[in-house]
């Protein structure tokens, strides 16, 4: 195995290897192939009483704050995440001890060039909430606000660097030594978790997405975003203000306050909504202790380190899916959703369809309150998985958020359910698709794509003609099998080519026989002889070499 490992990454490889086997999944040292690199484990008994997902979860969060970010990232992939592990991948706590204010503050000083006193007239050294990458304090600027002061663990970012490069060689021998892995794609799933996490690792990112939503969300009183204060915000501290409310699992909190649960239930998926379907850039993340309940049911939102967007295109789309369910049209559902994600070219279109059609079935006629938007992600990821559909990133970030936000609601009223929101608003962007506005611009719009093609063709058949005419042209077959047609071409004229000589040595020793040449023996031609048994013998190879591939080419 061609590993190429530091000392200081052998120890976290060995770290992660004991970590999963103390968990019972010692076997994937077998899978890799690391037994020969790291030695022989103590396995666990495999037959843990836990169920394998709990074991999953609690491994990773053992593993630290890379592992718990990628195990947060493929709970909203259910296209590739058994449905078990999916279900539990959504517990995942991202709650670890904070770390000293005596390690923190000199981070801060570090990050804003300057000592805490000449930005803070007071700073609470106990943080208000603490997680894997970084932990919130209260503190008051000089100026008189009251903020929240969000730091990142010291050298975290090394940290999660290392364990990158860790996934990294893991998803290439997942690759190599497990045929089924690479239609995953591991190496891509990790390449995309390590961009996800360096936007998280980068504050400013996120307070610019603050920013962003407070300008969407700027005259709805309805909803607070927190202000940033960007004379004190770095790329790893953030300066936000600090919100007065209670979170929305604090049931007993709120009710003592004399909020109305049910109705910030329905405020709070609301917001979402408008998120989603009218600004296109949502909060990818609703968990419970990022919302809170403010004076005046005010919905507060806070931790924007990852967010969704929806683009006009993907809206339409999903608005026609919505039609399709509607109709009771499982053809068009399907279609709709191979235009919107990768399917396997291996994948059985038809049994798809039939699959799409039950579950068009399944929820045809039931009624709002029957349907749950988090059982219907996750029919949906088994499907996926099933078939080998790569969902796309934004959506499955969609189905995330609204299964989070559904999950809060119920919290908040058992009775609660998105679906009857979801409704006026599914419904305001089809009649906007089917508005003659709308009609008008799409048909400019094709009628400019194909002015452009005009314009554009008569210099693309130029320029393919004079490739043509000096034997630059190149064509590549991508699908279906196609790549391989000029080497099976060039196999199959070879032993055309090979049979003819055959056929000719036969030919040409029957005349030689004819003809009496000598010399000869027992009366025929010894050339002609040697010449029928050359073709027998050429002739015997050929017919043993298409026995063997069971295919004439």
């Amino acid at each position: 195995m061609r590993i190429r490992i530091s000392y200081r990454r052998f120890r976290r490889y060995r770290q992660i290897i004991n970590i999963l086997v103390k968990h019972g999944f010692g076997g994937l040292l077998e899978l890799l192939k690391l037994r020969r690199v790291f030695g022989r484990r103590k396995q666990l008994d495999e037959s843990l009483p836990s169920p394998r997902a709990k074991r999953l979860r609690l491994a990773l969060e053992e593993l630290g704050p890379t592992f718990i970010k990628a195990g947060q990232m493929l709970s909203t992939r259910p296209d590739i995440v058994p449905a078990d592990i999916f279900q539990e991948l959504q517990k995942l706590q991202d709650q670890i001890p904070p770390i000293a204010a005596s390690e923190i503050m000199p981070e801060i000083e570090s990050e804003l060039k300057s000592p805490i006193e000449s930005v803070f007239s007071d700073f609470d050294e106990i943080p208000i909430a603490a997680a894997s990458i970084g932990q919130v304090h209260r503190a008051r600027l000089n100026t008189g606000e009251d903020v929240a002061v969000k730091i990142q663990r010291p050298d975290i970012r090394r940290v999660i660097e290392k364990d990158i490069d860790i996934l990294r060689s893991l998803a290439g021998l997942a690759e190599r030594h497990l045929p089924e892995a690479k239609m995953y794609n591991p190496a891509g799933i990790v390449d995309e978790f390590a961009r996800s996490i360096r936007r998280e690792l980068d504050y400013t990112l996120e307070g610019r997405n603050m920013d962003r939503f407070a300008r969407n969300f700027a005259d709805d009183d309805t909803v607070h975003i927190p202000k940033v204060y960007w004379n004190f915000t770095s790329g790893r501290v953030l300066t936000m203000e600090l919100i007065n409310g209670i979170k929305v699992s604090e049931i007993k909190e709120l009710q003592k306050a004399g909020f109305d649960t049910k109705r910030i239930a329905v405020k709070g998926a609301e917001a979402y909504l408008k998120q989603i379907f009218i600004h296109g850039f949502f909060h990818a993340d609703p968990h419970p202790g990022n919302i809170f309940v403010m004076p005046g049911e005010v919905i507060g939102f806070m931790d924007f380190g990852i967010v969704g967007r929806l683009s006009h295109e993907m809206a339409e789309s999903l608005n026609r899916v919505l039609v399709a369910i509607a109709r009771k049209d499982s053809i068009r559902m399907t279609a709709e959703l191979l235009q919107i994600d990768t399917v396997d070219e291996n994948a059985d279109i038809d049994d798809l369809r039939i699959d799409i059609a039950e579950l068009v079935d399944r929820y045809y006629g039931a009624s709002l309150k029957q349907i749950q938007v988090s059982e219907l992600v996750r029919e949906i990821g088994e499907i996926s998985s099933r078939y080998g559909i790569r969902t796309n990133r934004q959506l499955s970030l969609l189905g995330k958020a609204l299964a989070g936000i559904e999950g809060v609601g119920r919290q908040l009223d058992p009775d609660f359910n998105i679906v009857p929101l979801i409704e006026p608003f599914a419904r305001r962007l089809i009649a906007h698709e089917i508005s003659p506005k709308k009609v008008l611009s799409k048909s400019a719009q094709i009628i400019r794509d194909y002015a452009d093609l005009a314009v554009a063709l008569p210099q693309d058949l130029r320029t393919a003609l004079e490739k043509i005419r000096d034997g630059k042209l190149r064509i590549e077959f991508k699908h279906i099998g196609l790549e391989n047609i000029v080497p099976e071409l060039e196999r199959s004229s070879s032993r055309i080519a090979f049979a003819a000589i055959i056929a000719a040595l036969v030919v040409g020793s029957a005349l030689i026989i004819r003809s009496d040449i000598r010399p000869s023996l027992f009366g025929i031609p010894i050339i002609g002889a040697l010449g029928y048994l050359v073709a027998a013998i050429f002739g015997l190879w050929l017919l043993i070499t298409i026995m063997r591939n069971r295919t004439l080419r």
